[in-house]
């Protein structure tokens, strides 16, 4: 393992002066075992860092015999992760003896982003550095800020008034210190509030001082209030569609909204996507990219996927290219023996796979992950001409009104298993992802049979989306099995 993670100086500085009370008693958990290592990591040290990525430690303690051959006993490094592009980077590496005694230290190298690979140990760490936070984090994150709020507010409150022998320019700049001071205490930024300046009142009419002691209370309530909005974040504990998977669904529309300007044609299209960013290069330097062109394959009795769909609460994104449909939990498909859990799908025209050349009108990608990270993706293509499908319906019905943003409908459901066609029969073969970074290792299922929809179904999709599909990548000698 590589356990090889820019961040801003002060959080970087954290991240390297975390360990230094004392290593030993870091909580260290167990990722991966085997019989020549233990791969940990530290979860106190896990920081966010800026533009999706994360800081942490993790190590790697090698066995006596391994650590006789290789001059240390365990290696600790510290690691920024991408979350978005399955990437990382090492910050420093220390190697220690079997007495915990420093034997070297490796400072900031090479910082090019390396691709996590499929089923590796590295990819094991980015899936626990990287994985969403859970509904109770948020909500004690959401507790935390509003108990600051709260302090802050009472210490706002307890304030004594400016004194009524000050003068005319104290009774114009107390005010504002005031605001300022309490709008430091609010942000820690020391920001000024923008507020207008109360007009002083003549010191023959003392009088008028309670008009001007009266306005700072109500410029003092108005100026930190938009800084009380952290506190949003405990909407999320109430119910909604996928209440399970709030936590995890924030993650992933974050990442969907937050993505590079990437696209299907131009400057950003698919012939440049490889060159955009390192992290991406597999787009065109890549042997195992999809879609391909589904001809001459090995015709053998492959066994049926094996789907265990069934109805369910929804939320659906438009991306800003497509729209994805996240699912509630629990639904699945079983390919060669291995079980993979559906996490969302989405529509693509036409359709991004080929079957002796020819594109069907659309196609559904099932987007399913198993409990190792492997990816598995279902395509069922989608012809025109027939009814319409009640569940497409369902979705357009529903589509959010704005570009990149989501919506999860109340009380409605829909039946993923409607999506599948009566026969079994598919094509099984090895690619990638069809969008950024083209990440390779799916294992991809094409159903042989397209399902129907309406003309008027497909005329809705192509008013709101241009051609959105990737195109037919090389097959390079891959092996393409297709059930009999």
């Amino acid at each position: 393992m590589k356990l090889s993670f820019t961040l801003r100086p002060c959080a970087l500085l954290l991240a390297l002066l975390m360990p230094v009370a004392g290593w030993a008693e870091q909580p260290w958990e167990t990722v991966v075992r085997d019989r020549e290592r233990l791969v940990e990591i530290d979860r106190s040290s896990v920081i966010q860092s800026e533009g999706g990525t994360k800081v942490a430690w993790g190590r790697i303690v090698l066995t006596p015999e391994r650590a006789a051959v290789e001059g240390y006993a365990w290696v600790k490094a510290l690691n920024r992760y991408d979350c978005y592009n399955r990437s990382f980077y090492t910050v420093k590496r220390v190697y220690m003896d079997e007495r915990n005694v420093v034997i070297r230290e490796d400072g900031r190298g090479d910082e090019t982003p390396m691709l996590a690979a499929r089923n590796s140990v590295d990819e094991r760490m980015w899936q626990e550095v990287c994985k969403p936070p859970s509904v109770g984090e948020l909500k004690k994150v959401a507790a935390e800020v509003a108990a600051i709020a709260k302090t802050a507010d009472a210490d706002a409150k307890a304030t004594p008034m400016v004194p009524l022998s000050r003068s005319a320019a104290a009774g114009v700049d107390a005010p504002n210190r005031e605001r300022d001071r309490l709008s430091h205490k609010l942000n820690g930024k020391g920001r000024k509030a923008s507020a207008p300046v109360a007009t002083p009142a003549p010191m023959q009419k003392p009088v008028e001082k309670p008009v001007i002691l009266a306005k700072a209370p109500v410029e003092r309530e108005k100026m930190p209030v938009e800084h009380e909005k952290p506190a949003a974040p405990a909407t999320a504990s109430r119910p909604s569609p996928i209440s399970a998977h709030d936590a995890a669904l924030a993650a992933r529309l974050l990442a969907d909204f937050s993505r590079p300007d990437w696209s299907y044609e131009g400057e950003t299209g698919p012939d440049r996507w490889g060159r955009m960013r390192p992290e991406w290069a597999l787009c065109a330097e890549g042997k195992r990219q999809s879609p391909i062109d589904l001809r001459n394959g090995v015709a053998v009795d492959l066994d049926p996927p094996r789907f265990d769909y069934r109805e369910t609460r929804f939320r659906i994104a438009d991306t800003g290219r497509t729209l994805r449909v996240y699912v509630g939990p629990g639904m699945s498909v079983e390919l060669r023996g291995e079980r993979y859990e559906l996490e969302f799908f989405e529509f693509y025209r036409p359709s991004a796979e080929r079957v002796g050349g020819q594109a069907s009108d659309m196609v559904v990608h099932l987007h399913h992950r198993a409990s190792d990270g492997k990816t598995a993706i279902v395509g069922v293509l989608l012809e025109a001409g027939g009814a319409a499908h009640p569940l497409v319906q369902t979705l357009w019905n529903n589509m959010p009104l704005e570009r990149r943003s989501d919506y999860a409908p109340p009380g409605a459901t829909i039946d993923v298993a409607s999506l599948l066609p009566a026969s079994s029969g598919h094509y099984l073969f090895m690619g990638s992802d069809v969008t950024p970074p083209c990440t390779e290792g799916v294992l991809w299922a094409v159903m042989k049979e397209p399902q129907r929809i309406s003309a008027e179904q497909l005329q809705v999709f192509m008013r709101l989306y241009p051609r959105n599909g990737r195109p037919i990548q090389p097959a390079n000698g891959r092996l393409v099995l297709e059930s009999r």
